[in-house]
């Protein structure tokens, strides 16, 4: 039983992350049978802690509709990564911010005059009244419960866009694997941004590290700057700096 609980732990976090997933890519991340996903499936939806629909695992929607509200230590960690990404954007920049929670931080504490793209209909929401930032939203198909805009409007959103900064999101950062996600399609329009973009801030808490999803959308030569926690390892810190990342920690 505890490698079905931690297994299913798991999938309630990734489903947190993403808003939906298919049994397939579920499968093929915990490297199972899709039986096997579908039992879990099963014992999660009878405890109400996810939704199953068509082959496909969704989190339970939360009261305001955008993200299921991270509660906790990781959520106050990533309030404090936000605004420390957010001070590194100087007057007037152009930015792309990547559908993500940790993104969505970064927005909250954006306090400069700028022009923002995004592929995120939370972010759109939280900048669209702010005085001094211009908000263009990419088209694209809307995605699962995270209200993140995929597919090949979304990727051709960011065509012709050129940015000072792009604050990056992942699910799994691998110091030999690189960045990955569980969906393609994420990755596609992320692979979309980094095209567009001149500098690449990815914004992660440490708890993302070690981790390698379904699919790696690029490597640590194209990351100029890591936010991140004061949890991240000092090897690990060291290791991405001879990388040539620039490592910073956001404190209390």
């Amino acid at each position: 039983m505890g490698d079905n609980d931690g297994r299913q732990e798991e999938i309630r976090s990734l489903l947190e992350e993403h808003g939906n997933l298919t049994v397939a890519e579920l499968a093929q991340h915990f490297n199972v049978s899709e039986m096997t996903i579908r039992r879990d499936l099963k014992t999660l939806a009878a405890l109400g802690l996810v939704q199953r629909e068509h082959g496909r695992a969704l989190h339970p929607q939360n009261a305001d509709g955008l993200f299921l509200a991270r509660l906790g230590e990781a959520e106050r960690e990533k309030t404090l990564i936000g605004r420390l990404a957010a001070g590194l954007v100087s007057e007037g920049e152009s930015l792309i911010l990547d559908a993500g929670t940790t993104t969505l931080a970064v927005a909250r504490a954006l306090d400069k005059k700028c022009v923002v793209i995004t592929n995120s209909l939370p972010i759109a929401g939280v900048l669209g009244n702010r005085e001094g930032v211009t908000v263009l939203v990419s088209g694209g198909e809307v995605r699962g419960t995270t209200y993140a805009l995929v597919g090949p409007m979304a990727r051709a959103g960011f065509g012709g866009f050129n940015a000072d900064k792009l604050f990056l999101a992942a699910s799994g950062l691998s110091l030999e694997r690189g960045l990955s996600t569980a969906n393609m399609l994420e990755s596609e329009v992320k692979q979309a941004m980094l095209a567009a973009a001149r500098e690449v801030i990815l914004v992660a808490h440490s708890g993302k590290i070690g981790q390698v999803y379904y699919h790696t959308f690029t490597h640590w030569d194209r990351i100029d700057v890591l936010v991140t926690d004061a949890r991240l390892p000092a090897e690990t810190r060291r290791e991405l700096e001879n990388l040539g990342v620039k490592v910073l920690i956001a404190q209390v």
